[in-house]
């Protein structure tokens, strides 16, 4: 039997065993998990992370004996450098602060701008919400992991605050007065993060220019990371007919905007990520940006990555266009991508590879009504519903640890050390295409170039099963070049030898039977 119908046979066994299970575990789960095949076709799949309760505002300091009322519309979270959870509770106009077992920390809701810079060329009676004392539907927030700043946008008094934990607040960010930034703008902030040197990023639902950028003492840099213009079939023909118009009739034709980002993250090393929630683009839906605003993804070659549900080939329960409006940056790299069209955690590894789809829509645990935001810390995510006022809590299952285990040794580097990992993930999961690259690559760097051949054909990977042909071939003509010239050689020597005896007459030449 050979041995690329073998690793069928196992991928079938291996099909068999994960569909099982993967009955089992939905019997468990009131989600269904599910992966994309070699062919992008949505298939059933193991549990990467398991629903395990819910909270809400009722059940946050319950054990003190007393409770903070319900949450209202939470619309963001941050876990702090100190394992601090705060929620950004929209509806009751404050931030919620526990730690991660919902013990109430703090309540933050009234204020103290006494000392609070970016409010002198302001006048208190016309900019009224500048300065008040409290929060007016707000929903972004961050937490500095150097100075433990707490950064907030309080969206409806059209500002930003920097402030502590007890509501005394150094700074206030307001709308740009340069005239870079548009008179017919709003400045509605609804996100908001701070990098190594203080540099402040604001999301604005009316720019799409990218981020609004101010310096550590709130002034206006100017715009950041935006997006591109996706060159759709109109976009190009109107560039094309803009090179026959005059000038007066560019100037009355409406020009393409790029589509604004909703949300973004930062990293432990300071990169900036985007996500961009429009179901009508596939250009630049998740970024990791330079400072200087480039798009570090593309030159990691995840240009072709569809973020969020894969389009169906054929008709598929699971794959619907989704709607992308939260990230979160995980401790190895990972990417957590919230899906608001449909109530999805949809985790990609540092390098753009789907490792798990996690969640959906109901009333269930597990399930959401409308997903706000996300966060993530070690083997837990945490998913804020706005219509359930609730926040979930999910935990890495055994599947997810061998699966992450193995794709962090992947993705640094250690290939031989991923193979059994891999091959663990294949006993589960048949479906797993990663793990059949994994194991490909394994073999690979071992020179195992057959072998790995093996894997690479089953996974569809064509570029790496070129490389392992061409390792393959070179092994070959390594083994048998050095014996055929020697032969070659020797019949050469031979028919030499052969033709000079002749020609001295030691050796009679054979005469041809039936010759005249």
């Amino acid at each position: 039997m050979s041995r690329i119908r073998r690793l069928l046979i196992a991928a079938c066994a291996g099909l068999v065993l994960s569909s099982t299970l993967a009955v089992s575990a939905s019997a468990i789960e009131s989600y269904t998990p599910y992966s994309y095949d070699r062919w992008g076709e949505a298939v059933p799949s193991q549990v990467g992370y398991t629903a395990e309760y819910f909270v809400t505002g009722d059940d946050i300091d319950k054990d003190s004996g007393s409770s903070i009322g319900s949450l209202s519309n939470p619309s963001d979270m941050y876990i702090s450098a100190d394992d601090l959870m705060y929620i950004v509770d929209t509806g009751n106009n404050r931030i919620v602060v526990t730690d991660l077992d919902f013990n109430l920390i703090a309540t933050i809701d009234t204020f103290n701008l006494d000392n609070a810079e970016g409010l002198e060329d302001f006048d208190p009676e016309s900019d009224s919400g500048y300065f008040s004392e409290t929060l007016k539907s707000p929903t972004g927030i961050f937490v500095d992991q150097y100075s433990g700043d707490i950064y907030i946008a309080d969206t409806e008094n059209s500002r930003v605050l920097k402030t502590d934990i007890d509501g005394n607040v150094s700074r206030v960010v307001t709308r740009p007065t340069n005239s870079l930034y548009s008179s017919d703008l709003t400045f509605n902030p609804s996100k908001v993060c701070v990098d190594k040197a203080g540099n402040i990023y604001v999301v604005v639902r009316s720019v799409t220019k990218g981020a609004v950028m101010y310096d550590d003492e709130g002034e206006f840099l100017g715009f950041y990371g935006a997006n591109r213009v996706e060159a759709t079939a109109e976009v190009i023909l109107n560039a094309f007919v803009n090179t026959f118009r005059t000038e007066e009739q560019r100037s009355r034709v409406t020009n393409s905007t790029p589509v604004g980002f909703s949300n973004f993250d930062i990293d432990d090393e300071g990169f900036i990520y985007t996500v961009t929630e429009s179901t009508t683009t596939t250009t630049d839906l998740v970024k990791k940006l330079s400072p200087e605003g480039k798009n570090i993804l593309s030159s990691l070659g995840v240009d072709d990555v569809t973020w969020g549900d894969e389009p169906p080939t054929y008709y598929s329960i699971y794959s619907q266009s989704s709607s992308l409006i939260d990230i979160d940056i995980g401790d190895n790299g990972e990417m957590n991508i919230l899906d608001f069209a449909h109530g999805r955690v949809f985790q990609y590894d540092k390098l753009g590879n789907l490792m798990f789809i996690v969640g959906g829509s109901g009333e269930q645990l597990g399930l959401f009504r409308t997903v706000t935001a996300i966060e993530s810390r070690g083997d837990k995510i945490y998913v804020a519903d706005g219509r359930k006022n609730s926040i979930t809590v999910f935990e890495r299952t055994t599947f997810g640890e061998i699966v992450t285990n193995a794709t962090n040794l992947y993705n640094d580097g250690y290939y031989a050390e991923s193979y059994e990992p891999w091959l663990t993930v294949i006993k589960y999961d048949g479906n797993y295409r990663r793990a059949y690259i994994g194991v490909g690559n394994a073999l690979l760097s071992n020179k195992q170039y057959k072998e790995a051949m093996d894997y690479f054909e089953i996974s569809i990977s064509r570029a790496r099963y070129n490389r392992a042909f061409e390792g393959y071939r070179d092994e070959l003509l390594e083994q048998y070049f050095t014996p055929a010239i020697i032969i070659i050689i020797v019949l050469l020597l031979a028919w030499w030898i052969y033709k000079l005896l002749v020609k001295n007459g030691t050796i009679k030449p054979r005469k041809r039977k039936g010759g005249a």
